[in-house]
This record gives C-alpha cells, sequence and structure tokens, in this order.
C-alpha cells in the first residue's frame, strides 16, 4: 500500500483502504488535495525547508519516488539493469535527476 503527501503540511500519511477506492486525496490534517506516492518515501524533518523544496521540485517533475532504473550501455545495442538510483537530496543533484531520467517520470513536464 501507498502513501498520501501534503506538501502544504509537509507529511505523510498511509493510505486507507477509503483512499485507495477514490482519486481525491484529502489531507487529514489541513484538508488541502494530498498526492498518492509510493511507500519508499521518507519525508524529510518539518523544518529542513531545502530538502522540502527538493521533494516538491521532484514530485512537480513526475518523480514520486518510485524505481528508477539504471542502465549500462551494451556493445550489443541491448542496455543492462544495473540497479536503481537513489533519489537526491540537494536540488543541484535533483536537476541532474530530472534531466537523467526524465523519460521514467510518471507524469513529464
Amino acid at each position: 500500500m501507498g502513501k498520501k503527501l501534503c506538501l502544504n503540511c509537509k507529511k505523510s500519511f498511509n493510505m486507507s483502504s477509503q483512499d485507495l477506492k477514490g482519486s481525491n486525496f484529502k489531507c487529514p490534517e489541513c484538508g488541502n488535495q494530498s498526492i498518492a506516492i509510493t511507500h519508499r518515501f521518507r519525508p524529510p524533518k518539518l523544518d529542513d525547508n531545502r530538502r522540502w523544496d527538493v521533494v516538491r521540485f521532484l514530485v512537480k517533475h513526475g518523480f514520486k519516488y518510485q524505481h528508477i532504473s539504471i542502465f549500462e550501455p551494451d556493445r550489443h545495442a541491448i542496455p543492462r539493469f544495473i540497479g536503481y538510483a537513489p533519489y537526491p537530496e540537494n536540488m543541484i543533484d535533483a536537476i541532474e535527476f530530472v534531466e537523467r531520467y526524465k523519460e521514467q517520470a510518471l507524469v513529464r513536464s
């Protein structure tokens, strides 16, 4: 099961069975719209505004903390899977991450 994330409150909540029935996720704290995000997401501390800016940037560009695959070029033209990319924790790395993995974004901007 996934989570819902409120970027206004800077909190994530486990999805309830009611949440799974619809797509209109309301934050239980402030009532604003929340977004569905993978269960792998670990929120930054509430007062870590720089990391929250990175989270907002990544989500805006379609990266909801889903697995991002890394492939190694192969001389036979078939890329070889070598693992998953770690999510960035600062804005400089986040900008590079979005550019490098834009084909794997859930929603492309």
